[in-house]
């Protein structure tokens, strides 16, 4: 895992270097789909867990290298997180708990892409590795105990140490597909966490990204 590391970060970062002399320059934004896959001693632990709307955007950059394929990369400011809802009734007394936690971070993809041409519609799939960097955080607490109601927030702290919440850096798998007509782009993606993201691995938890973006750009050409 860690050699799948080192090769994923030197590849992202020798692209983001190489930016500048990209013969495409655009724009993405769109919604995202997020949660996390989580475990503890091997058992996953989704049940409660639901998935978080939120959104995407930033600039991207593209570099033909042949007829119908290209490499494209991004840097995306994307919220990602996950939604809980835990309820039960006790001698008539209703309890519950719903919880949040919002994050934003830097996603810097690198995709290859194929491509074919339809009637002037150009139609592409995209498969590649990303980088995810953790830029900030929260976590939102709502409980009810009969009628009394609790709420609790505190920002996310990142690291890798077992007091902290998330390690900041992410790394995963993505893979999508979209249409392009006259420089505008409708796209989908999924998006993978491969390495675990708990700093809480002694204890045997592991937790990483998913997420689901469907995203509108455009394309200015050099």
């Amino acid at each position: 895992m860690k050699t799948l590391v080192q090769v994923l970060t030197a590849i992202l970062l020798s692209t983001i270097t190489s930016t500048v002399f990209a013969q495409t320059i655009g724009i993405k934004a769109g919604y995202t789909l997020s949660d996390m896959l989580i475990k503890e001693d091997g058992e996953i632990m989704n049940e409660a867990l639901n998935m978080r709307s939120g959104l995407h955007f930033g600039p991207t950059f593209e570099w033909g290298i042949g007829e119908g394929a290209g490499i494209e990369t991004a840097l995306l400011l994307t919220t990602k997180g996950i939604k809980m809802n835990e309820s039960e009734s006790f001698e008539s007394i209703a309890y519950s708990i719903n919880s949040k936690v919002n994050l934003w971070y830097l996603d810097i993809p690198v995709f290859g892409k194929l491509y074919t041409n339809l009637n002037g519609i150009k139609v592409y799939g995209m498969f590649g590795p990303y980088i995810g960097i953790g830029l900030n955080g929260k976590t939102k607490v709502e409980e009810t105990n009969g009628t009394e109601n609790f709420s609790e927030e505190w920002d996310i702290v990142w690291g890798a140490n077992e007091d902290d919440d998330l390690k900041r850096l992410g790394l995963g798998l993505a893979v999508g597909g979209g249409i392009e007509v006259s420089s505008f782009v409708v796209e989908f993606t999924s998006h993978f966490g491969l390495n675990n993201i708990s700093p809480q691995a002694d204890d045997d938890v592991v937790a990483r990204n998913r997420s689901f973006m469907f995203s509108l750009g455009y394309k200015f050409r050099k």
